[in-house]
């Protein structure tokens, strides 16, 4: 049976892609009217394929002939998916979602080698209400799939590629000062104390501090070891698994204050449990715990709303204050790149800056801009 796609042009007009088998394989033909998109459809269904082109004068070899695969864009990224190794559980999990709502519903149906760039920038003007990142990351599935199609010899070009991404807008970071975070943690019960000053002096991320034993720290010279991360997982019966790292870059070992590494509890699995003994969950814990203190913190005078990571952010500007030099800040948060790091934080570095002021003043004049 044949039947009607209608899908949004980059230009921004509507086109009425009809879908149908022709010699065993699934073409389309494409018409700019729905009503000729319907009798088109209607004879296919009536006259058979062939007829029904031929009562209509679209030639048997005008897009029929380019079909050779017989995949679909779905079926294609839905392979793409199932030969992915090395990817994170949590990450396929996010592919076969995209898949099965964005790419199937719109795009899906279309002939791999007859998907066009307009098409792609249609799908992705479709997505308008989402943010930048999460189209980023529907493009980049597709992209990438679609550049292994390539290599494959299915497509000659990637008609993802070079396609104009809504802009990816970062949530505005929440630097506290230290009065700002000693109003935080007056939110919290005195239980929570030494995990919400350890995110905030260790500037680790909070899957990994949840990951931490005991066995990590090293009281004596007063670091810490990170080298798993507490993810969520999608295997039935189990929200979160212990596994790596983000990165290989953020296997590393921090210096964090004894003074807080004397206040922790090592009797335990884990360095960090919840009031019942069990394993921290970021979900839980976020909803039952951190948004119910921040909004006790509010009510006893914190202007701020700081998120979790909000504390890792606090704790770079701190050290960046304290004058710690940006690839010193890298190697504690555990960032990929020193670009992510200058990215992030340099306009904080206002000491660095008047230090560059000083000796472009003492090249031109002798002499220091404080002087």
């Amino acid at each position: 049976m044949a039947s009607i796609r209608v899908r949004l042009r980059g230009n921004g007009t509507t086109a009425y892609n009809v879908m149908y088998i022709l010699d065993g394989r699934q073409t389309s033909v494409t018409f700019d009217s729905e009503h000729a998109a319907a009798e088109f459809r209607d004879s296919v269904n009536l006259l058979g394929a062939e007829r029904a082109m031929a009562a209509f004068g679209i030639a048997p070899t005008a897009q029929a002939a380019r079909i050779t695969s017989g995949e679909t864009v779905a079926s294609w990224v839905a392979k793409y998916i199932a030969t992915r190794t090395g990817v994170a559980k949590s990450t396929i999990y996010d592919y076969e979602a995209y898949l099965r709502n964005d790419i199937t519903p719109t795009i899906g149906a279309i002939p791999l080698e007859l998907l066009t760039p307009s098409d792609v920038s249609g799908w992705v003007n479709g997505m308008s209400g989402k943010s930048g990142k999460t189209v980023a990351n529907k493009h980049g599935l597709l992209s990438a799939a679609l550049n292994e199609a390539v290599a494959a010899g299915k497509i000659p070009s990637n008609p993802a590629a070079g396609t104009r991404l809504p802009r990816t807008e970062r949530p505005e970071m929440v630097f506290l000062t230290r009065a700002e975070f000693t109003q935080l943690q007056a939110g919290f019960t005195d239980y929570w104390h030494p995990l919400v000053e350890f995110l905030a002096l260790s500037g680790a991320r909070f899957g990994e501090v949840s990951a931490l034993k005991p066995s990590d720290v090293d009281r004596v010279n007063g670091t810490v070891r990170i080298s798993r991360a507490r993810k969520r997982t999608y295997e039935k019966g189990a929200m979160y698994e212990v596994g790596p790292t983000k990165t290989q870059r953020s296997v590393r070992t921090i210096n964090v204050s004894t003074v807080l590494l004397d206040k922790l509890d090592y009797s335990g699995e884990w360095l960090f449990v919840n009031t019942k003994g069990r394993p921290l969950e970021l979900a839980s814990w976020r909803a039952n715990v951190w948004y119910k203190s921040v909004k006790r913190a509010q009510a006893g005078g914190l202007k701020k709303s700081p998120r979790i990571h909000d504390l890792r952010h606090t704790c770079a500007s701190w050290m960046i204050q304290g004058g710690v030099p940006l690839p010193i800040v890298q190697a504690h948060l555990g960032h990929e790149s020193i670009n992510t790091t200058v990215s992030m934080y340099v306009h904080l570095d206002r000491a660095s800056h008047a230090s560059a002021a000083d000796a472009m003043a003492t090249v031109l004049y002798g002499k220091g801009t404080d002087e």
